[in-house]
């Protein structure tokens, strides 16, 4: 799963999901808050259930926060006939979702971001430290 692809969010706040993440991910899938981001992470069914396995295996005293953060705003979602899926409100609101977004494919996920949020993260993005961990990485 990986590329840039852009799309827009009607009044009802439902987008279209690109026909290539669809297929990556299956006939549903759960999008929930990203820490750390103001985007909306998206997770294969598969996946999801492996995050919330890791997390179950540790001390509910050290994950009771992120539980709530994670679980407590995520979304089973599937997509419409004509590949649209809705992005519930809280969802909207926590990424500044507006009229245009981008969704970016992350290797076995994708964020989707408000496209001036996307725009603004990449501009601010040192190169020197990028190429620093691209170089630690040997690519």
């Amino acid at each position: 799963m990986r590329g840039e692809f852009k799309s827009t969010l009607d009044a009802k706040g439902r987008m279209n999901f690109p026909v290539k993440l669809r297929d990556e991910l299956g006939t549903s899938f759960v999008i929930s808050k990203t820490i750390g981001e103001h985007c909306i992470k998206v997770y294969s069914k598969e996946d999801w259930d492996c995050l919330v396995e890791s997390i179950r295996k540790m001390p509910q005293v050290k994950t009771a926060g992120i539980q709530r953060f994670l679980f407590g705003s995520a979304f089973e979602v599937e997509p419409d006939k004509q590949g649209r899926v809705l992005i519930p409100a809280p969802l909207r609101e926590y990424a500044g979702l507006q009229t245009e977004i981008v969704i970016v494919g992350l290797e076995g996920r994708a964020e989707i971001w408000d496209k001036q949020n996307w725009e603004s993260f990449n501009s601010s993005l040192d190169m020197d430290e990028l190429m620093s961990a691209a170089m630690e990485m040997e690519i």
